[in-house]
Order: C-alpha cells, then sequence, then structure tokens
C-alpha cells in the first residue's frame, strides 16, 4: 500500500512569483495548469518507453495462455515474429492508446517536499528554484501537508473529477522506488490487458495509467522532490449526464476552466479550492531572494496581521541577473 504524502512528507513547498504569491493568498485557491503547457510537457511522455517495457512480461503471458493446446494460433504468432515481437507491438499500441485517451483534461499544480535532513533548506527555500524566479524573486508557500490532503479530498467532493490525486514524484534512476511506488497501478493496468477498448471510458485502468505518466520525472529534478497534484476533471456530456440519470447517479457539478495569457497564449487551468468554506492551510511564508526581501516581508506581515502564519526572508543572496 503506497503512503500518504503526508506519511513523508509534514509540509509542502509552493514556489510562485510575488504577484502569484498575492493572488494565492486573496483567492485562497491555487492554480493546477494543463500539462501542456508547463515548462516541458513531454516529461509526461517520458514514462511511455518504461511503461512498454513494464507491460510486455504481461502480454508475453496472455499470449502463453492463449497458445496452450492452440498449435495454429502458434503458427499464426510465429509467421509475425514470435511471441516476445508480437507482445511488444502489442504492448506498445495500448500504451500509445492510453495516451491518446488522456486527452487534454490533465491539470497539475506542483510542491516541494522538505528536506529531513537539511534545515538550512527547509528554512531558505532551494536555490534552483529561487534562481527561476530571476530579477523579480519568489515567494514559497509552506503548507501543512496532512490538511492540503483533506482539501483535496473535499476538492473531489464537490466537483466531477476522473481522477485527483496528490503525490511525490518518482525519479528515472530510482528502479526499485518505481516499482514500488507503482506495483499496485501496474497490477490494475494488467487487468486491461487484451481490453485496450475499456479505456474508452474513465475506470480504474485510467486512474493507474494517469498516476504513473503524471508522477514519472527525469532524475535530474531530483533535488526538487517534487509532490503533484494531478487532477483530471470530468467533461460532462449529455450522453454522459443521460447514463447518469439512468443509472440513478447525482453528478457533480463540472470544473471550470479557465485561461490565463502569458506572452500571447491562452493557459487552460483549472482553479482548486476556489469556495468559501476552504482555507489554505498556509504555515508559512519565505520571501525569496530580492534587493526588496525585507519590505516585501512586512507588506505581508501587514496583509496578513489577523494570521498564525510565520513569514521569514530567506537568507540566500540575491540571484537576479
Amino acid at each position: 500500500m503506497n503512503k500518504k504524502t503526508s506519511e513523508q512528507y509534514e509540509h509542502l513547498y509552493h514556489y510562485t512569483t510575488w504577484e502569484g504569491c498575492q493572488g494565492i493568498l486573496t483567492s485562497q485557491s491555487l492554480w493546477a495548469t494543463h500539462y501542456k503547457f508547463l515548462n516541458d510537457y513531454s516529461e509526461f511522455m517520458l514514462f511511455r518507453d518504461r511503461l512498454v517495457s513494464l507491460m510486455i512480461p504481461e502480454w508475453e503471458a496472455r499470449y502463453q495462455k492463449l497458445l496452450s493446446g492452440r498449435p495454429d494460433f502458434l503458427a499464426d504468432i510465429n509467421r509475425l515474429g514470435g511471441v516476445s515481437l508480437v507482445a511488444k507491438y502489442d504492448a506498445e499500441v495500448h500504451v500509445d492508446t492510453m495516451y491518446k485517451v488522456i486527452g487534454h483534461e490533465v491539470y497539475i499544480a506542483s510542491f516541494c517536499g522538505e528536506h529531513e535532513k537539511d534545515n538550512q533548506i527547509n528554512s531558505n527555500g532551494l536555490l534552483s528554484q529561487w534562481r527561476a524566479y530571476g530579477d523579480d524573486g519568489g515567494v514559497a508557500l509552506v503548507f501543512g501537508t496532512k490538511e492540503l490532503e483533506d482539501l483535496f479530498s473535499l476538492e473531489c467532493e464537490k466537483y466531477q473529477y476522473d481522477v485527483g490525486h496528490l503525490a511525490d514524484v518518482v525519479y528515472s534512476d530510482n528502479d526499485e522506488g518505481m516499482k514500488n511506488e507503482f506495483a499496485e497501478d501496474l497490477v490494475e493496468l494488467g487487468k486491461y490487458i487484451g481490453k485496450t477498448e475499456s479505456t474508452d471510458s474513465p475506470g480504474d485502468g485510467y486512474s493507474a495509467f494517469v498516476s504513473c505518466a503524471s508522477r514519472y520525472k527525469h532524475f535530474g529534478f531530483s533535488e526538487e522532490r517534487e509532490v503533484r497534484a494531478v487532477m483530471v476533471p470530468t467533461l460532462v456530456t449529455e450522453e454522459l449526464e443521460s447514463q447518469a440519470k439512468k443509472s440513478s447517479i447525482a453528478l457533480l457539478p463540472e470544473k471550470d476552466r479557465k485561461f490565463r495569457e502569458t506572452r500571447g497564449i491562452s493557459i487552460p487551468y483549472i482553479s482548486l479550492f476556489d469556495s468559501p468554506d476552504m482555507v489554505l492551510p498556509i504555515k508559512k511564508i519565505i520571501v525569496g531572494p530580492h534587493p526588496l526581501k525585507e519590505k516585501r516581508a512586512a507588506s505581508l506581515c501587514v496583509m496578513l496581521r489577523n494570521s498564525e502564519i510565520e513569514i521569514i526572508c530567506s537568507e540566500i543572496p540575491f540571484v537576479g541577473r
């Protein structure tokens, strides 16, 4: 059984711009961005080849079972190159089909897990994250993980989602971690061997696939200890509403897809926790390196004067260009 994120990290860090910090504090919501508009959305495809290799044995086992007592079938398979080649081909087709089913509805919000052995990083933030914000500087919002998990559960109770989870990223050089973290998902995916058409509608196989593909990342980013909120809001169509009505199922409201303009591009996102009864569990705010960091911290102290949120400045020197 996979551990909850709160069992691994007591706190999660969300890095954002100064302007973004103001928006989060004012709206008490977080934005989850469409995966194709992340800095490098190709990382979502990084798991493709690894998943194919993991699924080949499942397909081989299926064919070995089908071949039992079927010499005619074995002859057909051999004409196509043998069990191994056919299993590889079918595994690739199956995995590629699942990627197509993802469509355009995966949204991601990212956090960094705290370092259990490095209080300097926990107190001052990651230099690589501060560098990402350049001259304008950044801010790290520190959340209580358990409370954040509870908010995600409440979010999924309020709106119609196909998939919604908060989990840590597994890096590509961590084979053992991958096997442990993805074990349950891979078992679930194995149940759909030979049933590619079942991915046409979301189900356990679909959720397991999204969980794997969205949590796999290149080892070069491992210092970030990334944790991702992965949300797939349901597209509520007339057909779905009709099916729900026939089954006496009450659909939840559909999550609004919103857009923000950045460099001439309309970027799709969804706003999480945008409800009056949801308050972000921010425990601390770290103002990143910037010539005006002390004034920024003072401004936040006034803005949050009635809260118990701790506000500090990172001691890392200014890293702008």
